[in-house]
């Protein structure tokens, strides 16, 4: 880390505000190209949201993370490989009793036994054939709801369509979220749990940045984004004054907003101002073993859960009798909750799909509020047009990365086609092109 005093003295081409993984991968890309870039960060280690922590000598994500692997493209681009595992289909579905309770149904069950009635397997059967053809593009204004309303009469095939796009989306309401952004979400496919936590994307992106000759500075917050391109100002909290030709922001909407001086003008904001950020209750365990262990995976049909041994399909300790269980509710974006309530939600959970369970803990951690994006992918807005962009028109010189930016992905896919889109926007700037711009394929 070089001293503030140095940082202060020189000209950036790039200065990116958060070094998450949008941050880490635009930063590669525009050093490769030759720029001058420094990464702040206001934690004391890079990684945001991605970063895992060793709890009882395992190592765990905020919360449950999973990878598509239709993300890795990029990835590899900025040469990191994941690895990890995919995990097995074998899965738990919970409905609710007619008469009372829960029952907890095997995915063969579900499908081959007599739960559902031939009709509604043979909604369930053509449903996907179709989906998986479907023209996503013409459903982004379209809520998940409607569309699912309109394809599935029976309530309960509708719901287990339903728990499989929480699984895919985090998102627990079908009325607001874009039936194309959710069907998109579940034609990609695989996913895969990474090995040693998400931290190791994390330090592989870190090390290709200084690699490529990017300046990290952490422990840094800004306090404001001022002037316009190719005159900016980064003003820090502590008063350094950073100057540069543009700036990245890889923040919240909200939050960076909130660092423009002067403000955005309100018809431009206001696309800011409206995301609605997506969260969720996670109860993350370190276990000595479980009591029904080839029980490995468990969604709520009826209710917004969500279970997983982690441990089952990717390595997170050197010790092999410990094991990584993330178990998560969902919440209604915008809506308040009861974080005590929800804890008691999940531990009645656990205690049907996994009787016995607390007998086993090692350590646990629960999350009542865990920002998992910055954005429902909304159907009142368009769908992913309904997202700002990667340029701020309203402020030549700043751009935006993130879950919440740009026509592409959701999570962690919108971060990285964001984080190469705005990287893009920035070495085509018509004012400060070099040559070897290209960022490659």
């Amino acid at each position: 880390m070089q001293k503030m005093s140095n940082i202060s003295e020189m000209k950036w081409d790039v200065v990116i505000i958060g070094a998450g993984i949008a941050g880490l991968t635009a930063s590669v890309y525009l050093a490769r190209a030759g720029r001058k870039v420094l990464l702040l960060e206001r934690a004391e280690e890079p990684g945001g949201r991605a970063a895992s922590k060793n709890i009882a000598d395992a190592w765990i994500n905020l919360g449950p993370h999973a990878l598509y692997k239709s993300a890795c493209g990029i990835l590899q681009e900025v040469g990191v490989t994941p690895t990890g595992a995919t995990p097995k289909p074998n899965s738990l579905l919970v409905y609710k009793k007619t008469k009372g309770g829960d029952v907890a149904l095997p995915l063969f069950q579900f499908l081959l036994g007599s739960f559902l009635k031939w009709s509604e397997k043979t909604q369930l059967i053509r449903f996907y054939a179709q989906m998986q053809k479907e023209d996503t593009s013409i459903l982004q204004n379209i809520n998940l709801q409607k569309y699912l309303e309109t394809r599935l009469p029976s309530p309960r095939v509708r719901n287990a369509v339903l728990a499989l796009v929480r699984t895919s989306t985090y998102c627990s309401a079908p009325d607001l979220l874009s039936a194309g952004a959710a069907i998109a979400q579940l034609q990609n496919g695989q996913v895969l749990y990474v090995d040693g936590g998400w931290r190791t994307l994390v330090d592989a992106l870190k090390e290709q940045a200084l690699a490529a000759g990017v300046t990290i500075q952490c422990g840094c917050s800004a306090r404001t984004i001022a002037g316009s391109e190719p005159e900016m100002i980064v003003s820090l909290k502590d008063g350094t004054i950073l100057k540069t030709h543009y700036v990245l922001s890889t923040l919240g909407p909200k939050e960076s907003l909130a660092l423009l001086d002067p403000a955005l003008q309100p018809e431009e904001a206001a696309m800011f101002e409206r995301l609605v950020p997506i969260r969720a209750a996670c109860l993350d365990l370190v276990m000595a073993e479980m009591p029904k262990p080839k029980t490995t995976f468990a969604m709520g049909a009826d209710y917004p859960w969500y279970f997983s041994n982690h441990s089952a399909i990717a390595k997170f300790s050197d010790n092999p009798k410990q094991m990584v269980v993330h178990v998560m509710k969902y919440l209604r974006p915008g809506a308040d909750s009861n974080a005590k309530q929800d804890e008691q939600e999940l531990e009645q959970f656990l205690d049907l799909i996994q009787p016995g369970w607390r007998l086993h803990v090692i350590q646990r951690r629960f999350l009542p509020h865990l920002l998992v994006s910055h954005a429902v992918v909304a159907a009142a807005s368009g769908g992913y047009s309904g997202r700002p962009g990667p340029v701020v028109k309203g402020r030549k010189g700043l751009f935006v990365a993130g879950d919440w930016v740009g026509a592409e992905g959701m999570l962690l896919g919108a971060s990285l086609a964001s984080a190469k889109s705005a990287a893009q926007c920035i070495l085509k700037d018509k004012d400060h092109n070099k040559v070897g711009d290209s960022l490659g394929a």
